[in-house]
């Protein structure tokens, strides 16, 4: 398993280097799983969401799992309005957990 952390204000100015280090993370040998910790997120836009759909699918595609973690707030209304949570979270049953319990 891996685990990414992200933080601050997840937009447009970030898009290419989330993308770059998501698919990287997805892409490593051994590694069956991608965690995304959303903890430390204040915002989402729609170029995050587009990375983590792109993200999803590498790893569906590769037999991996791709999951976020401890979304709360902002960023889960955003990734539940835009149906993202049944899809991403450990599970799939929509509810987040912590990657540390």
């Amino acid at each position: 398993m891996s685990l990414v952390i992200l933080s601050g204000e997840v937009d447009m100015s970030a898009e290419d280097e989330l993308a770059e280090i998501l698919l990287a993370e997805v892409a490593l040998p051994g590694i069956s799983c991608v965690q995304i910790d959303l903890d430390a997120v204040e915002f989402l836009d729609s170029s995050a969401i587009n990375v983590l759909v792109r993200v999803f699918n590498a790893a569906h595609e590769a037999g991996r799992e791709l999951h976020l973690v401890r979304a709360h707030q902002t960023p889960l209304k955003v990734l539940e309005m835009t149906g993202l949570m049944p899809l991403l979270a450990p599970g799939g049953g929509g509810t987040v957990s912590d990657p540390g319990r």
